[in-house]
């Protein structure tokens, strides 16, 4: 069975369980804490490690999350640790979040812009992109990059909004490289 297919059914497995239980939010805010700790380096590599005995890393998890997570939550990482499933833990995760939003009919939206936006800008653009018919929720996560000069892009679901100065500025050069013409 393929890694990608692996990660789906323990993703599926987890929301499946957590909404049969009615803990699928509880479930949910416990799958963001652990993917938030697996952003820490030494955490992340210390669980894919093949070196650290899956006793261990038992161990370690018991230490940091038996008391802050759902009975759901944990019993699942633990049975992915007893089942050598560690190295995946990041994308089961993922997967797992992304499933709820797609549960959810939430959108994930990133925004980048060339200078931090304010708080205004940010929910009006959630507004307008809430209002289009095909939008349930909006998850707006915003991204400063210097590099577009001036504008923004959105980034949602197989879309790609770009107005940037940035992109306009390429799109005039390659203008003038079809056309031949030096910059």
């Amino acid at each position: 069975m393929s890694a990608h297919n692996i990660v789906q059914r323990y993703a599926k497995s987890l929301i499946d369980l957590a909404t049969e239980e009615n803990a699928l939010d509880a479930v949910i805010a416990d799958v963001e804490l652990v993917r938030e700790s697996l952003k820490h380096r030494e955490f992340y590599l210390m669980v894919k490690s093949p070196v650290v005995k899956p006793s261990s890393k038992r161990k370690v998890f018991a230490a940091l999350f038996e008391s802050r997570l759902h009975k759901i939550t944990f019993g699942f990482l633990d049975i992915l640790l007893r089942k050598s499933r560690e190295a995946m833990m990041k994308d089961i995760l993922d997967g797992a979040a992304q499933r709820y939003r797609d549960i959810k009919g939430i959108t994930t939206i990133k925004l980048i812009t060339a200078v931090a936006p304010d708080e205004q800008l940010l929910a009006d653009i959630k507004k307008a992109i809430e209002a289009l018919p095909e939008i349930n929720e909006v998850d707006l996560s915003n991204k400063v990059d210097p590099d577009l000069i001036g504008g923004m892009v959105l980034d949602f679901g197989d879309r790609r909004i770009d107005a940037s100065v940035r992109h306009e500025l390429n799109q005039i050069r390659r203008k003038f490289q079809a056309a031949n013409i030096r910059s």
